[in-house]
């Protein structure tokens, strides 16, 4: 299920694109207006990456449902998960 919670994370299935490879993913997110720049920020965890998309800064897609965001892969956590960030619309309805 798909869902922003009443604390505003996103939580649910998405998709991620690197190059023309897409994949079946689930994100954790959350995001909100930075009073120094006036953008909106989001960021959070993706679930289920295939290890060989690795991090480096390179621009990605995230697709929930028909909503769509670029964004950025920030590290691999300990545990494997990827850190990705965006700025502007979120991937998720709000």
């Amino acid at each position: 299920m798909s869902a922003v919670g009443l604390d505003g994370v996103y939580t649910g299935a998405a998709d991620l694109i690197v190059d023309e490879a897409r994949y079946a993913v689930r994100v954790r997110l959350k995001g909100s207006v930075n009073p120094f720049d006036g953008h909106y920020h989001w960021q959070g965890t993706v679930f289920d990456a295939p290890d060989h998309v690795n991090p480096g800064g390179a621009q990605v897609r995230l697709c929930v449902d028909d909503h769509h965001a670029v964004a950025r892969l920030v590290e691999r956590t300990a545990d494997g998960h990827l850190m990705i960030s965006g700025t502007g619309r979120p991937p998720y309805p709000l």
